[in-house]
């Protein structure tokens, strides 16, 4: 079915009841913080199963436990069911297969969520190869109650010549190798996609279901240097694909890979300008420097963004956002923290990030992190029974951390901290985040004095506690002979929770 810009899919027509939530502590996927792995080369967070990829429908003369055991379909499979929930009032159990709300067949969880926003619905079951069905009833904005096996991504065809993805070492676990392209996964959880493989029945799901906003990896609207970087001598012009998007009522937030001397001075400014024209359609475009490891063998010769050419980004960046904010009222176009670190400058202050629209892709994590320490601050006691804290972070943070250490030892007595800066030897010294720190690493810097606790960043550990060699902070606790916590983004709280838990 061929559905144009603005058209409406035939057959019943909602909105979404809710757009996905995104902040900075992510979702329920798998993630390595803002650092997880992404088949369009930069690193987001997600959550898909292992080296699978979407398929078809439902075959008829099968059980869909059957069939999703062969993999021939995607279901929506219940994990748990929260107790007291409208789902266990149904008799929904783990391990039951959605197939249809209210008699229409389901492919994922969006559909679930898209078809089942009413207060009562039916749900047809499948548990054990018998199909039946139960009724739903809930209080207005009550959720279902059910948590879903994760999506199976689509995976990219793009042979992008800064993909994170190929430059990992072997041996890592499976999910870290698998490069989506899915907007199903933009949309719930805010990846990167390229829409190079968009078809018109995908394009015709996203207007009927109004799936909005959808993240896009743009990187140039020059269509030669984007197929180029893309390594997709065919691949579709974005910038019609963007249009029609923005025709059919959806909203876009995209961004640009930097990879010096390729998409960066004359042909950044045209993207950014092109970009902008779409506003408030596109919403807003973070730019962010290339992500390169050690381990490219093989693969094109990017070199990384050097200081003055980081510092050059940003006066580019700066006069575009003071002509925008006068001609459309917004910056729109935003540079990450990593620019900032490169070229030592400070980080713009709160207000000039707007609402923070690219907090996920780096853009204002600093600031964010400062502003809530500043204000949290004078919460912290001015006494504690003494203990070290060691305070792990990637070699970018770092100073940035030793200097509120340093203030919050002159306000705290029996307090002191030991910033331990983790080089990354896995991946590279090139790579400075601490989202992409692993637990051999963070090891090797701790092992001769870990003080009495330690706080690991946020952003290094996955939904299931594992840092990115698959070691837990429960494993480097049993090494060290001291607490090892993964703390949250708030410092001063995790300052609190360590105080507590040596208290204890």
């Amino acid at each position: 079915m061929d559905v144009r810009e603005g058209e409406r899919v035939p057959g019943p027509q909602k909105d979404f009841p809710e757009g996905p939530a995104r902040d900075h502590r992510g979702g329920p996927h798998d993630r390595c913080g803002r650092y997880q792995i992404e088949g369009c080369g930069r690193l987001r967070r997600y959550r898909v199963l292992e080296g699978v990829t979407a398929g078809g429908f439902p075959y008829a003369g099968s059980s869909a436990s059957e069939l999703h055991t062969e993999g021939r379909f995607p279901v929506v499979k219940v994990v748990s069911v929260v107790p007291g929930s409208p789902a266990e009032r149904a008799g929904i159990v783990p391990g039951d297969m959605i197939l249809k709300v209210d008699g229409r067949m389901i492919r994922d969880e969006i559909d679930l969520r898209f078809w089942a926003s009413d207060d009562r619905f039916f749900l047809t079951l499948d548990r054990g190869g018998r199909r039946f069905r139960t009724e739903v009833r809930r209080c207005p904005g009550e959720g279902l109650g059910v948590e879903l096996e994760p999506l199976r991504p689509r995976t990219c065809r793009n042979r992008c010549i800064f993909c994170f993805v190929d430059q990992l070492p072997r041996g890592l676990r499976r999910s870290l190798y698998v490069k989506d392209e899915d907007y199903r996964l933009s949309f719930l959880y805010g990846n990167y996609i390229t829409l190079t493989d968009l078809s018109d029945e995908d394009f015709g799901r996203i207007f009927s279901q109004r799936l909005s906003p959808l993240y896009v990896s743009v990187h140039a609207t020059d269509l030669e240097v984007r197929n180029f970087m893309l390594g997709r001598p065919d691949a579709p012009d974005v910038m019609s694909q963007l249009r029609r998007l923005v025709k059919g009522g959806i909203r876009v937030h995209a961004q640009v890979v930097l990879c010096p001397g390729i998409n960066d001075g004359e042909v950044l400014e045209r993207t950014v300008g092109d970009l902008s024209e779409l506003y408030p359609g596109v919403s807003s475009l973070a730019v962010v420097p290339v992500g390169l490891t050690k381990h490219r063998e093989g693969l094109y010769p990017l070199r990384p963004v050097e200081p003055e050419e980081a510092e050059r980004t940003l006066g580019q960046i700066a006069d575009w956002q003071g002509r925008l904010l006068r001609e459309l009222g917004t910056r729109f176009a935003f540079a990450s923290d990593e620019f900032y670190i490169l070229a030592g400058k400070e980080f713009p202050q709160e207000e000039e990030y707007e609402d923070f629209p690219q907090l996920e892709d780096g853009v204002g994590m600093v600031r964010r992190f400062l502003e809530t320490f500043g204000r949290r601050s004078r919460e912290l006691p001015g006494r504690v029974p003494p203990i070290s804290i060691a305070l792990v972070t990637g070699t970018a943070f770092g100073p940035i951390i030793e200097k509120l250490a340093r203030k919050v030892e002159s306000r705290v007595e029996g307090l002191s901290f030991r910033l331990i800066v983790v080089e990354n030897q896995l991946l590279g010294k090139s790579v400075t985040v601490s989202g992409l720190l692993s637990g051999r690493d963070i090891l090797r810097a701790l092992e001769e004095d870990p003080g009495d606790y330690v706080l690991l960043p946020p952003n290094c550990v996955n939904d299931r506690g594992l840092l990115l060699d698959d070691l837990r902070p429960e494993d480097l606790a049993l090494r060290l002979g001291v607490p090892v916590r993964v703390g949250p983004y708030d410092l001063v709280g995790a300052i609190t929770e360590a105080v507590l838990a040596k208290g204890s």
